[in-house]
Formats: structure tokens, sequence, C-alpha cells
């Protein structure tokens, strides 16, 4: 290397910029370019296996732990579906004109050990589980419900 190409690197290997000393810049700079544009098609490190095999839920704000696995452990009765998701003391919420047309599931956090586990409920109007069913919530979730405290996301099987 010409000293008129060296790159002053400190302790790490990296220039001032964050460019390790043995690839340019423009190399660098095109494999961000890369990366960014696979986050953006959804093609990151998750795989399209997986996003492939994926169900959307509503689940309790307080009770989203992405990436925790965990087991259902019941199904909840349709009446008790129904209530849950409709205001306190009765009545539609904008976002969900049929609470009937949901399901509901009781389901336990795998935290290894039986004195720590959180068990709460999440609901799905297309998908369907069966008690001892073992998935986990997506790192991405939006808020669905701001009146029932419920979020949207999507559960997938644990790896």
């Amino acid at each position: 290397m010409a000293e008129s190409e060296k790159i002053d690197t400190d302790d790490s290997g990296e220039d001032a910029g964050g460019v390790f000393a043995n690839e340019s810049r423009r190399t660098f700079m095109k494999k961000g370019a890369l990366a960014t544009g696979a986050l953006a098609l959804g093609l990151g490190s998750a795989g399209t296996a997986v996003a492939q095999d994926t169900d959307s839920v509503l689940v309790y704000t307080y009770a989203y732990h992405p990436n925790v696995p965990f087991r259902v452990t019941n199904a909840l009765e349709q009446s008790t579906t129904v209530r849950l998701l409709e205001r306190p003391g009765g009545g539609d919420v904008d976002e969900i004109s049929q609470p009937d047309d949901y399901s509901g599931w009781v389901i336990r956090y795998d935290l290894g050990g039986r004195n720590g586990a959180i068990t709460t409920i999440m609901f799905s109007r297309d998908a369907s589980f069966s008690q001892g069913d073992r998935r986990r919530f997506s790192g991405d979730a939006t808020v669905f419900s701001s009146q029932l405290n419920l979020l949207s996301t999507t559960v997938r099987n644990p790896e």
C-alpha cells in the first residue's frame, strides 16, 4: 500500500469512519446498501422459511415478550373470548366489529422453571392452535387497540 493510501486506524483495526483497514470505503458502503435493501424486502436473518410459517395474533401489551418460547395450555370458551374483546361493560371497539370471529388461547411462557411462569391470553381470527403447541412471538408488533391494550404481532415455531 502506498503512503498516500494508508488508512489511519485505532487499535480495533477501524479507521475514523468505522471502516476496517482491509476493506475499501466503497466496498463497505456496497455491503451496507445490500443489507439495507434485504431488510427492506423482509429478507433479514429470520429467513423466508420462518416468515412463511407465521400466524397473526393479538396479545396484551403487558404480556408481549418477543422471542420467548411459550406453550398453548388451553383454549378459551367463545363467550369468554367475546367478553375480553369488548369494551368493559359491553360494546364493540372500533377495531373489532365481530368479536365472535376470534378465538382465544391461554398461553404460558417457558422461562425454564415452574415458579417463574407467566400466563396470559392471545387471540386470533385466522390461526388455530392446539393444547401443547409451542410458539414464540416475533419481534415486530403494532398497537392494534389502545382501548383494549392489545398489540398485533405474529407467532412462529420456536427454533
